[in-house]
């Protein structure tokens, strides 16, 4: 048996195997004598009709089942043969073979890429920051919100939450179910500007989406077309509005502090190590981007839409699926990038990973857990004993190291024609994207 193994890309590969004739003709036979035993011929018993006249009645099926086998065999063992890594199942392309001769299998599988890096060290990575001011701005925003409440209004404005009673008539029945809505346009669905200015007690007509009746409404147990809107009535049965306190003095006693001053500078004091932490995630992510835009590589598309496809196998609906296949597709690729740049990075620069270095990467993660070392590695015990997660420790500190040489500086907005224009890396992974998004060339 000759194998011989030519790349396609930084992702695929093709393998050609030839068998040798005296090889595929004993599969042959051995095929034909175990299909003789199982096929029906016209006027003999079930195993008792010549190999010739079975051969001739299903020369086909026979042929077909019996290249099946000789491909697995054959592969199998070239896979022992020639340490052949592949990912998911490998795609025949083609079988050449007439009887008495020789058979030749074209076979194309799906490879983690292999890269030879441009460059390592100094690199200018594009990265903006995690300031410190802004976590704080975020910070005392989301505990504004957790202090705000609802209070009852008499008119509803945008954004007001309407609870309501919604009234529909669907093939001839009617349904009527308490709902809550939103005047305004915000909240897909469920938001209906008509609702703005409406008071208690007033009726107001809207026409409600399919898609909200089916994954909302479940008493409805009409047939609901998703793609169709349907009038309605709505009673507005109370008009509430969130209430959040304004960040001043008055809300940092509150929170027993002597002034808003006093309360920002002790959150960004406690805030501070956590920062610097996050920003060093940062500064090893803009690495594996800054390297995947100097190094594009393919990614194995086939196997892409696989996994993504997986995920999505039990959504019914087509638009629906259609946007969580995306999402997928983006989630999965960029997850490969980060695992075949660590990969490779691991290879072009081996690092042995000391007790000292796993300590100091236990407290990053302690840290940015909001834990102390010891609570954070009884959390995560099942993980830090898994053989593998040296190579989580060993991919932290090789991007570091990375990172520890670079430049990093914060990118410029451009402008295009008026419009914004993307990151590198977000528009390299949109195209991956966009590319496994178009039907498979057959």
């Amino acid at each position: 048996m000759q194998v011989s193994i030519n790349p396609i890309n930084a992702s695929s590969k093709a393998i050609d195997i030839t068998v040798e004739p005296e090889r595929v003709d004993k599969y042959y036979q051995k095929y034909l004598k175990k299909a003789a035993q199982e096929l029906v011929v016209p006027g003999f018993r079930k195993g008792k009709a010549p190999l010739s006249m079975v051969e001739r009645l299903y020369a086909d099926r026979i042929e077909d089942y019996f290249q099946k086998e000789v491909v697995d065999d054959v592969f199998e063992e070239a896979v022992k043969e020639h340490d052949i890594h592949f990912l998911l199942y490998p795609e025949i392309k083609d079988i050449k073979w007439a009887k008495g001769s020789e058979m030749n299998i074209q076979i194309e599988i799906e490879v983690e890429p292999e890269l030879e890096f441009k460059q390592l060290d100094n690199l200018k990575v594009p990265y903006t920051p995690i300031l410190l001011d802004e976590e704080v701005n975020r910070y005392l925003e989301e505990l504004r919100q957790e202090h705000s409440v609802m209070v009852d209004v008499e008119t509803a404005e945008a954004e007001d939450e309407i609870a309501s009673e919604i009234s529909l008539e669907i093939e001839g029945n009617s349904y009527t179910v308490n709902f809550t809505f939103y005047a305004g346009d915000s909240k897909p669905f469920r938001s209906f500007p008509e609702l703005v200015g409406a008071k208690t007690g007033d009726v107001v007509d809207v026409n409600v989406s399919g898609k909200l009746i089916i994954y909302g409404m479940r008493e409805i147990d009409a047939k609901i077309d998703p793609e169709t809107s349907y009038p309605a009535k709505i009673m507005v049965n109370s008009v509430m509005r969130k209430q959040v306190p304004v960040l001043d003095d008055d809300f940092a006693k509150d929170m027993e502090f002597d002034s808003m001053e006093q309360m920002r500078a002790k959150i960004a004091d406690d805030m501070r190590l956590k920062n610097e932490h996050l920003n060093i995630n940062g500064r090893n992510q803009a690495v594996i981007s800054k390297l995947f835009i100097d190094n594009n590589f393919e990614l194995p598309m086939k196997t892409l839409r696989y996994l993504a496809e997986q995920q999505t196998s039990k959504i019914a609906d087509e638009q629906t699926k259609a946007y969580y296949l995306y999402q997928y597709q983006m989630q999965i690729a960029q997850e490969m990038i980060n695992v075949y740049i660590m990969n490779n990075l691991r290879k072009a620069m081996p690092l042995e990973i000391t007790e000292e270095m796993q300590t100091e990467y236990y407290t990053h993660e302690a840290i940015l857990d909001d834990k102390t070392v010891e609570a954070w590695k009884e959390a995560n015990q099942k993980d830090i004993s898994d053989e593998t997660y040296k190579d989580v420790v060993q991919g932290y500190f090789l991007l570091k190291q990375i990172a520890d040489t670079s430049e990093f500086f914060v990118p410029e907005p451009e402008e295009n024609q008026g419009e914004f224009v993307e990151e590198p890396f977000e528009e390299a992974l949109e195209e991956i994207v966009d590319q496994a998004q178009e039907p498979e060339n057959e």
